[in-house]
């Protein structure tokens, strides 16, 4: 079933004195294909794309930013209601904390969801997979989803890619799980992926222990 279109499509990026807002463009073309798929599930005209123009955005973000101390870094919020109203939130960027906690989820997720291709406001699969979480572990610890196929998937807020020996160079290689086993599919996920700096296979529960079991790292990204 359908939530009521009290929702919004969700971009979050960050802007910097050097490099202005990152992966700008891509973000656009995200928010453009989620009101595309969003639209066709429901009955009504919704999430209109008229406003969703890389000059018009880059003018929303450039007058709040002016408002601010362009020397520091900012972190924006792009927000696309089922009105086809665009609002851009610019904050300062929170400093940056410790190397994330990440715990397996205990239970599997399904990922057949347009909620879980499409980034909104809407967020239930990944409130629920922070809420199983054990209480013992501290505040701002991520959960690791995975499908039930026993596929790992995403983090509640981040991509993630594990480092694993490459079968075809028999070097060790980051991968990423491919979007099919289902996750969304992050805008630095695909920068990485197209820079060859990760790449992309199917990553199973098992495979993912034993990656733990012997230390070998797992990146998070900004999904």
């Amino acid at each position: 079933m359908l939530p009521d279109l009290s929702f919004s499509i969700l971009e979050t990026t960050v802007y910097t004195p050097n490099k202005g807002v990152f992966l700008l463009d891509q973000h656009i073309m995200r928010m453009r294909e989620s009101a595309r798929q969003l639209s066709e599930l429901y009955t009504v005209p919704c999430f209109s794309c008229t406003d969703v123009e890389s000059d018009h955005v880059r003018d929303l973000i450039t007058a709040q930013i002016d408002h601010c101390d362009s020397h520091h870094t900012y972190r924006v919020r792009m927000l696309l209601s089922h009105t086809g109203q665009l609002s851009v939130q610019v904050t300062p960027e929170p400093p940056t904390s410790n190397e994330p906690v990440l715990v397996l989820d205990c239970q599997p997720t399904r990922t057949d969801s347009v909620f879980v291709r499409c980034k909104t406001t809407h967020r239930l699969v990944y409130a629920d997979a922070v809420h199983r979480i054990p209480e013992h572990y501290a505040q701002g610890t991520q959960v690791l989803l995975y499908n039930e196929q026993g596929m790992i998937t995403e983090g509640n807020i981040a991509n993630v890619a594990v480092s694993m020996p490459d079968t075809q160079t028999g070097q060790m290689a980051l991968f990423t799980p491919p979007v099919s086993a289902g996750l969304l599919p992050g805008t630095m996920r695909q920068h990485l992926l197209d820079t060859g700096q990760i790449k992309e296979a199917s990553i199973s529960v098992d495979q993912f222990k034993l990656a733990v079991h012997n230390r070998w790292p797992v990146m998070c990204m900004n999904s």
